[in-house]
């Protein structure tokens, strides 16, 4: 009987690639904000739009490389004024020039176009569907976000996936 046709070969094969997959993706992930990030931004948030406080900012950043520190992920956060009806690919330009993995989320908040968007990592599909970006993105951000309270709306939202990461990657 062939090896590789035993159902708990087959298992351990699977889980031994899954890992090296995690590992690869890890490791390939940069570490730090590309060259061609403006100046003025770091870890991860960019404030295009002037619209944040300096402790915002600031506690924005410290969440960034705390999840980075414990599970090596990160929320890309920027606000603009993009002002366009196709956000969507402007949050998929900026994850990428701002060098996002497969497990880490960006939020774009379009100041003038009063919009915002969520997206999840491609590592992040199957455990956080694009209906859950929209409705944590909802849920924490629409108040706050239609009140011109745009610290309050990141915070609440970076908070809210933080905890979900920790209960999906800690188990706590």
């Amino acid at each position: 009987m062939n090896v590789f046709k035993r159902t708990g070969v087959a298992v351990c094969l699977t889980a031994l690639m899954i890992v090296a997959a995690v590992i690869i993706g890890l490791a390939s992930r940069p570490r730090n904000l590309p060259e061609h990030i403006s100046a003025g931004t770091s870890w991860y948030v960019d404030d295009q739009a002037k619209v944040l406080s300096s402790s915002t900012i600031s506690q924005l950043q410290a969440r960034n490389q705390a999840l980075d520190t414990s599970m090596g992920v990160v929320i890309g956060c920027i606000t603009c004024n993009y002002g366009r009806s196709d956000l969507y690919n402007y949050a998929m330009d900026q994850a990428e020039n701002m060098g996002l993995g497969a497990n880490d989320f960006v939020v774009v908040l379009d100041i003038s176009g009063e919009n915002y968007w969520l997206i999840q990592g491609s590592g992040l599909v199957d455990l956080f569907s694009d209906d859950d970006c929209a409705a944590y993105a909802y849920e924490y951000m629409e108040q706050p976000f239609a009140q011109r309270n745009y610290d309050q709306a990141l915070l609440s939202l970076t908070d809210a996936l933080t905890q979900w990461y920790q209960s999906h990657y800690l188990g706590g």
